[in-house]
């Protein structure tokens, strides 16, 4: 084994940290639903030094074309891996990883939470106006409970418009000093 500085530290050892972040990314793909083979090729493009074509993937991961193919469709939706282009390449495409996490949320919240809120807000909203209308127990009832996430919505809708808004470290700033002001 041959070390690579003064500290003792092998190229290996770089590597095998490196690949417990990646083992790391494929276990967190799951928890959100997602295969680890997505979080798995995230993490190869984490740490590639350039970007990677297709081709280099399959390389790198062992998994088959199609797989990686789906994969980058799926993480450039969700703004975590972008496709570019290379000079002297044609169309051939490659793939970069988002490293600004913060920026993926905000895309995320702005993209898919806002869409959700948006959706289940007309739903209260159609629904209220005609438990409005009903002069029925269960209606008034009903009624409360739709007020009731209703106002849930409306305020989900405000708190997604601030945190896509802003900059982490100014969130991060607002929140500490509204809790010193506790």
């Amino acid at each position: 084994m041959s070390e690579d500085s003064h500290d003792g530290i092998t190229e290996e050892d770089i590597e095998a940290a490196r690949d417990e972040v990646i083992e790391a990314m494929a276990r967190s793909a799951e928890v959100y639903g997602a295969k680890r083979s997505y979080g798995r090729l995230f993490g190869i493009l984490y740490f590639a030094s350039e970007p990677l074509s297709l081709d280099e993937l399959v390389g790198e991961s062992g998994y088959a074309k199609s797989t990686v193919s789906t994969a980058m469709s799926t993480l450039e939706r969700f703004h975590l891996v972008q496709r570019r282009s290379m000079p002297g390449e044609g169309k051939r495409a490659f793939f970069e990883a988002q490293d600004d996490f913060w920026y993926v949320f905000q895309q995320f919240l702005d993209q898919q939470v806002r869409r959700e809120i948006e959706m289940m807000s007309r739903a209260l909203e159609a629904a209220e106006m005609v438990l409005e209308a009903a002069d029925r127990e269960d209606a008034e009832r009903d009624l409360e409970k739709v007020r009731t996430l209703r106002e849930t919505y409306d305020r989900s809708e405000r708190l997604v418009d601030i945190v896509t808004s802003e900059r982490l470290d100014r969130l991060a700033s607002l929140i500490d000093r509204v809790r010193g002001a506790e």
